[in-house]
């Protein structure tokens, strides 16, 4: 895959997993980053939320949004992952996730 998902000198997130997560979630993830090839822990949550907020605008209880429903979570794991390489963010990025994913409203 050409295009990164990670600062330098990090793993794909589609290198680590075996076996490698499907194309079209790599693409959704990628879309929702608007091919930043190098996003921040903040950014890839900022993504996640506002996927989360496009789905829960819809009827996100059918099948058509699962895909979303996965970049959702795909997003949210990677930014943690990336959190976890920074110290000062490892300490406030999960609890500062957890608080901004649950404060969503729901249509």
């Amino acid at each position: 895959m050409s295009e990164e998902l990670r600062p330098e000198g990090q793993l794909h997130p589609e290198e680590r997993l075996r076996p490698p997560p499907p194309e079209e979630l790599v693409a959704a993830m990628r879309s929702a980053l608007e091919d930043n090839p190098s996003p921040t822990a903040v950014e890839v949550l900022e993504a996640a939320e506002h996927l989360l907020d496009r789905v829960l605008r819809t009827d996100c209880e059918t099948r058509a949004s699962a895909l979303d429903l996965l970049t959702v979570d795909a997003l949210m794991t990677h930014a943690l992952e990336l959190a976890a390489k920074d110290p000062l963010l490892l300490d406030k990025l999960p609890e500062q996730a957890m608080q901004r994913i649950a404060s969503h409203p729901r249509q």
